[in-house]
């Protein structure tokens, strides 16, 4: 199954973000769409969780390959592998990515 996930992450005070985050199928129909608040938090942090708890409602759907678009360019160049790949939430990501059978085929910075 094809996903695209759309996701703006928006600090709204010092330290405390707002990760709004949309899984659309391949028809473009909405699954599933969230905003959760990150609290003593850095935007990455809130990227990651986001994405992870995205990740976690796709894990009844099998296999799935995910296409992503979000305001976050540090997310966007980690999993393009421009940045340290080896940082905790990225590799606990692929350490999801891998248990679920997804894939992540295209991340892309979008304002």
């Amino acid at each position: 199954m094809k996903v695209t996930i759309n996701q703006t992450v928006e600090m709204i005070a010092p330290a405390t973000f707002d990760a709004t985050v949309s899984v659309l199928d391949e028809n473009g129909s909405e699954i599933k769409r969230t905003i959760t608040r990150y609290e003593r938090a850095n935007e990455i942090y809130a990227a990651y969780k986001s994405l992870l708890k995205a990740l976690n409602w796709l894990r009844r759907q099998g296999q799935v390959e995910i296409e992503l678009f979000t305001n976050q360019k540090s997310l966007v160049n980690e999993l393009n592998g421009s940045l340290n790949p080896n940082t905790t939430l990225n590799r606990i990501l692929h350490e999801s990515l891998t248990k679920q059978n997804a894939s992540i085929t295209k991340a892309e910075y979008r304002e």
